[in-house]
């Protein structure tokens, strides 16, 4: 197989998928991102509840990451624009993108066709995909056995809530997107990008025919862990509990490949992350050996901005696999 034509899968949402593909792109072109659509924060929740239309705040990152560089840098802008907070304002924490897309969806008649438009203008050589096209909540039980639904309200709960997620699912259910479904039993790779696991990833696992597709595709499983820890949903998870725990929900016993990173960060950047509690991903090496036949450890992550990101070099492993 020629691999520069090989067919990869992004699935995720939020950064994590943005900054691999964003990589990605340069020397795999076909890719195909596929997103969760549960989210109910700010402006994306507000045009779901008034006008029905599916949150599409992560589409329009995974746009922005497949578009064409040369496309003028205004319109890239455009795209990213959030209205700042102003007294009284209809448009406080409004997002450009997802304006036109609910837009475009009324114009098209689908949100699929109004993805389409969107990748069209700017230039996107793959594929950008919902995970479904269904309306559901995210819900979570947590370890006291009480039910929070919502996205905002299970990733914004306040860091002194000793509580941790027991279990997710969604309500009501959702079912794969036809378009998903064929991507996933199409793939050479199936990568399962970092990001927030219970409000980002998992969201994607619990859709209905979901984890049934990638236990069918043929496609090499590919997962890359977090960098760090988030106190409201993987707090002093080690790799290998990330890894478990998706491989739990996706009813799998192994990932073809995991992907951790051994980057050390500065101690004024890893103070900062601990004031949210948050830290390090402990890389528990003879734990995560057990969940697949290829663990790769390097520097992939840094420091941009006092924030802790993926780096190019993600993207260049993924390509060499």
């Amino acid at each position: 197989m020629n691999t520069t034509h090989e067919s990869i899968v992004l699935v995720g949402g939020g950064g994590g998928v943005y900054r691999i593909a964003r990589f990605l792109k340069f020397s795999r072109p076909n890719i195909t991102t596929i997103q969760t659509m549960f989210d109910r924060g700010r402006h994306s929740g507000q045009l779901r509840d008034e006008r029905g239309v599916l949150p599409a705040g992560d589409i329009r990152q995974a746009i922005l990451a497949l578009a064409d560089d040369n496309k003028e840098h205004v319109l890239r802008q455009l795209l990213a624009y959030r209205f700042p907070d102003v007294k009284d304002s209809s448009l406080n924490g409004a997002t450009v993108g997802n304006i036109l897309i609910a837009a475009l969806t009324d114009i098209t008649g689908s949100l699929p066709s109004a993805i389409n438009v969107l990748c069209e203008w700017y230039g996107v050589k793959g594929k950008v995909l919902p995970v479904s096209l269904d309306h559901a909540d995210l819900v979570v039980k947590l370890s006291d056995g009480l039910v929070l639904k919502g996205e905002g309200n299970i990733d914004t709960r306040p860091i002194a809530d000793p509580r941790s997620i027991s279990a997710a699912y969604l309500e009501p259910e959702a079912h794969l997107y036809d378009c998903a479904h064929e991507a996933l039993m199409k793939a050479d790779k199936i990568i399962f990008c970092p990001g927030d696991l219970f409000t980002s990833m998992i969201p994607n696992v619990l859709v209905k025919g979901f984890a049934e597709a990638v236990q069918e595709s043929p496609a090499q499983l590919i997962y890359i862990v977090n960098a760090m820890t988030k106190k409201s949903e993987t707090h002093e998870f080690t790799a290998s509990r990330f890894a478990s725990t998706l491989l739990q929900y996706l009813s799998l016993r192994k990932f073809d490949v995991i992907i951790c990173n051994n980057n050390v960060f500065g101690a004024e950047t890893l103070e900062r992350y601990k004031q949210e509690l948050s830290f390090p991903v402990y890389i528990d090496l003879q734990p995560l050996r057990e969940l697949t036949d290829n663990l790769i450890v390097e520097k992939i992550a840094e420091e941009v901005g006092g924030i802790i990101r993926h780096t190019p070099r993600t993207a260049s492993i993924i390509a060499s696999l």
